[in-house]
């Protein structure tokens, strides 16, 4: 979000370089998940933008020196038409040479919404699931793992859940639960990166929170 502006831009920088090239996935092409855009493309060079749906995210900045941005839009969605002003879709994104991040599509979604899964370093970015993690100051630790395990319950990850999700306490949830079993067994993460909320690292703490996820979809909690 654009509280974050400079957090961003100066991980950025430290990362590539003052002005350097930068490509970008958005989970989900919502406001609240763009509003850093602009500051991004002024500062450094976008060399593509990776996103879902038929909304373009350049389009919510009034900067028209940045409608030459629009036509590095790629979309991911493979399941669409060609419509609108989207352009190659892909489901998957070489984010390096030899280093590709997949793109899920996951079952627990409102929007248009994409997971990414880096096979080498063992991360699945979840968007808006799994943002139960909270910290108490702004430099706080922002990690769950063995060092900071916290005393996070299923009702306290079913809380952040249903407030994204408000419709899912009437849902039924069995699909969802075997889903996201069948995803975390198949390709047995070690990091959790939701798109806001503490990153959940380590195997054991991982699964940990996959149960408190699985235990908050169950019907007896609402």
């Amino acid at each position: 979000m654009a509280v974050h502006r400079d957090l961003v831009l100066d991980g950025l920088a430290e990362r590539i370089g003052e002005g350097g090239e930068v490509s970008v996935f958005f989970t989900r092409p919502e406001m609240d998940c763009v509003s850093n855009l602009e500051s991004i493309a002024h500062r450094f060079d976008i060399l593509r933008l990776f996103t879902g749906g038929v909304i373009n995210p350049f389009d919510a900045f009034d900067d028209v020196s940045r409608f030459a941005l629009r036509g590095r839009r790629q979309q991911i969605d493979g399941t669409r038409t060609v419509e609108g002003d989207a352009l190659e879709r892909s489901m998957s994104i070489e984010v390096a040479p030899g280093r590709v991040l997949d793109v899920q599509s996951p079952l627990l979604r409102l929007l248009p919404t994409f997971w990414g899964w880096d096979a080498k370093t063992g991360a699945l970015f979840t968007s808006d699931t799994f943002t139960h993690g909270v910290m108490d100051r702004p430099d706080g630790y922002r990690f769950i793992d063995d060092a900071n395990e916290g005393d996070y319950t299923a009702e306290h990850v079913a809380a952040h859940l249903f407030a994204k999700y408000e419709w899912l306490p009437r849902a039924t949830k069995r699909p969802l639960r075997d889903w996201l079993a069948e995803t975390f067994d198949r390709l047995d993460p070690e990091v959790i990166a939701p798109s806001r909320g503490s990153v959940i690292r380590g195997r054991l703490t991982v699964r940990r929170h996959l149960e408190l996820m699985l235990a908050a979809l169950s019907d007896d909690v609402a």
